[in-house]
């Protein structure tokens, strides 16, 4: 009892200042890039000294929009992204939208720490105008009927920011994690840990502040 105690003590200390200095609200929009290679191909590149050819060729990075609406320490971020994509050897425009939900903290008004999850919607559109929609484990989705059906069948992923503040401007990085979760099973909990850490991607995003 004493230990639970002393642990939501901590907590509040530390989530209660953040609180009291963050602005109440917060609209930042911007421009997000996304490396394409995940942890583990960019640690076995460094080990072949092979990474920075591959960091600085554009064809790397997926491009996107970025939102982010903060509410005292909640935040809510959404990330969509553009790209064309081969699979099975059939080219298809691949967009994907994240949403995710969770805190947000500011540090000193010099930086900005933020942590969420939410599902991944995937969608490949090929020539002729059909969409499939892809599940948790890469697949495509056999059934869906609306969009809130592909929503409950999408991936859950993770996503962590680091900003720094530049005025109105914040440049930060941000680490995606997709996990193998789904709200349609909700029940199976445990998908949302086993995900290999090494299985995340980096992204780096340029936000404006609208207020």
């Amino acid at each position: 009892m004493k230990r639970k105690f002393l642990v939501t003590l901590l907590v509040v200390c530390v989530l209660l200042p953040a609180a009291l200095s963050a602005a109440i609200v917060d609209l930042s929009l911007g421009a997000t890039a996304q490396y394409n290679q995940n942890l583990g191909q960019i640690k076995t590149d460094m080990d072949n000294e092979d990474f920075w050819p591959g960091l600085g060729d554009f064809k790397n990075y997926t491009i996107g929009a970025d939102v982010r609406i903060k509410l005292l320490i909640a935040e809510v971020d959404v990330v969509g992204t553009f790209a064309n994509t081969t699979r099975d050897g059939v080219d298809y425009t691949e967009i994907s939208a994240l949403t995710t939900a969770g805190i947000s903290l500011d540090l000193l008004g010099f930086a900005r720490l933020g942590f969420g999850l939410g599902p991944r919607f995937r969608v490949l559109i090929d020539d002729a105008g059909k969409a499939q929609v892809i599940a948790s484990d890469n697949t495509t989705v056999d059934t869906w009927e609306n969009f809130g059906d592909a929503f409950i069948k999408s991936p859950v992923a993770y996503r962590a920011t680091v900003d720094f503040n530049l005025g109105s401007l914040m440049l930060g990085l941000n680490y995606t994690l997709d996990t193998l979760y789904t709200f349609e099973n909700a029940q199976e909990v445990n998908k949302l840990f086993e995900a290999k850490m090494d299985d995340g991607k980096f992204g780096v995003s340029l936000l404006f502040s609208l207020f």
